[in-house]
């Protein structure tokens, strides 16, 4: 019966505990059945068999403490093996409020309803059963460095901003630091730190600050954007088009804050995979530049990599998923020289790159493509230049810098990204026949294996610059169109939030 009260009385607390519980066993064990309470600073009851049996089974415990996760275990007895489970209680939540007055008493009841564990700093005499800790001393900074902070803590500071708790807490592991300040003290400081803390919800009452605050720890917490959950289903982008040059464009939003979603062919024939998303269609997930890309067969299913920050991409060459995602924004990467459909009435914002599209009349924006003094220039009215059908010149190399292939058949590739070649030197075949390198250089572009080509298929780049070429990053090219993308986006979003 004990151990049963005294999970009572941490559940009472809000304190994180495990129960350990046998649940099976195998020849000779020290106890059949048996239950043991354990909680966070390794203090236990009961037992499930004494010896090096529960000593295992505590180690694990406290394990599954740290990581909030449950878990099966298995412990070898001299003769036998005990089977037992792992259920944690609750997670590591923990809160150190500092100043305990009316604002300090608001937020301590919301977060203990929410279920964190809290710590109380004081200067003064008080009293709260609740509270796990109570901490005082003549000043809050004393009181402080008594109190146990870790990455699991929120500090809440409702007192007024003091440099030398700040300068404190600075260095503490804590996910979520907080003063109750006017905007006028607002500091910059490590990503962690909230001055003046809480979300802008026009709160005056204490228990309205509260709501405010907690709101933001459980942001922080959580690790989630904190704005709008109505805002953020409406305030999705489309970017027609996984190769380079679009996948520059959905990183450069996705780094923005914006939800992206990428839609191509089922089959890509980018030439730049290493750089595009597009091999996330083949592979199933990939990441360029540091942001992961992974592929979704339902486009319900992009909520989820969304929260996880992961940028989701869709098979849906024909837009077929426009109704149900309903974006504000359709920006068409798939630089086909062409449009192949996209259209004003899509989105409110229709942005398209390069030539094919007329700005105000098919689209809202054309992005220049064409290299040169106008690329990346942003088009309200009119088009951009026409497609000359000659890649741009490196070191006097134009179009024979381009493989082609020369016959028809399934494209198998010898060569890799970044492999120095001759000119002459076979980089792939064509079923059985070899495909040669058309200049020196590296390979900077290649055909994933396995598709069907036919004569004049652009199958591979050839860059004559050789190992000078960071052929693993994006292209100046691309990171110039995605910041035009990007500042007609924000532009956008901008205006709309002042109507």
């Amino acid at each position: 019966m004990r151990l049963f009260e005294k999970a009572a009385e941490l559940e009472k607390r809000n304190l994180p505990f495990a129960i350990i519980t046998i649940t099976d066993h195998e020849g000779v064990v020290p106890r059949k059945s048996g239950r043991m309470l354990v909680c966070q600073n390794g203090e236990h009851f009961g037992s499930v068999g004494g010896g090096d049996v529960e000593r295992m089974a505590l180690k694990e415990a406290e394990k599954a403490l740290e990581h909030g996760e449950n878990r099966n275990i298995k412990v070898q007895t001299g003769l036998g093996v005990v089977s037992m489970v792992i259920d944690v209680a609750s997670a590591k939540r923990r809160a150190v409020i500092v100043g305990y007055g009316h604002v300090g008493r608001a937020i301590f009841d919301l977060l203990y309803s929410c279920g964190f564990s809290i710590d109380i700093v004081e200067v003064g005499e008080i009293k709260e059963e609740r509270a796990e800790h109570i901490y005082l001393a003549k000043t809050a900074v004393d009181a402080l460095r008594l109190a146990t902070i870790d990455r699991f803590t929120a500090v809440i500071v409702t007192t007024r901003y003091d440099e030398n708790l700040a300068s404190l807490l600075e260095s503490s592991e804590a996910f979520y630091i907080g003063f109750l300040a006017s905007r006028s003290r607002a500091v910059r400081a490590k990503k962690n730190f909230f001055v003046p803390m809480g979300f802008d919800i026009g709160a005056e009452k204490p228990e309205e600050i509260a709501i405010s605050v907690v709101s933001e720890v459980l942001m922080a917490e959580k690790k989630r954007s904190g704005r709008s959950i109505s805002n953020e289903s409406r305030n999705a982008i489309i970017v027609r088009g996984t190769g380079d040059l679009a996948t520059a464009v959905i990183i450069r939003l996705h780094n923005a804050g914006y939800n992206v979603l990428g839609v191509d062919l089922e089959k890509p024939t980018q030439i730049r995979r290493n750089v595009s998303f597009a091999e996330a269609m083949y592979e199933g997930k990939t990441e360029v530049s540091g942001v992961e890309a992974r592929r979704i067969t339902e486009p319900k299913q992009r909520f989820t990599l969304w929260d996880e920050g992961i940028v989701p991409i869709l098979a849906d060459e024909k837009l077929d998923c426009l109704n149900e995602v309903k974006p504000v924004v359709i920006v068409d990467a798939i630089i086909a020289k062409k449009n192949l459909g996209t259209y004003k009435s899509m989105a409110p914002l229709t942005i398209a790159l390069g030539p094919g599209f007329c700005a105000g009349k098919d689209v809202d924006v054309v992005i220049e493509t064409s290299r040169g003094h106008e690329l990346a220039s942003i088009i309200r009215e009119g088009e951009a230049k026409p497609n000359t059908g000659i890649p741009g010149i490196i070191e006097g190399h134009g179009e024979d810098r381009v493989v082609r292939a020369h016959t028809s058949g399934i494209w198998k590739g010898v060569k890799t990204f970044g492999d120095e070649v001759k000119k002459g030197e076979t980089i792939a075949y064509i079923d059985e026949s070899p495909v040669g390198a058309t200049i020196d250089g590296i390979i900077r572009g290649m055909l994933h294996d396995g598709l069907e080509v036919t004569p004049g298929f652009k199958v591979a780049d050839i860059d004559p610059r050789g190992l000078s070429v960071a052929w693993w990053k994006p292209s100046d090219k691309a990171r110039a169109l995605a910041g035009a993308v990007l500042e007609v986006v924000d532009s956008f979003f901008f205006i709309e939030h002042l109507k």
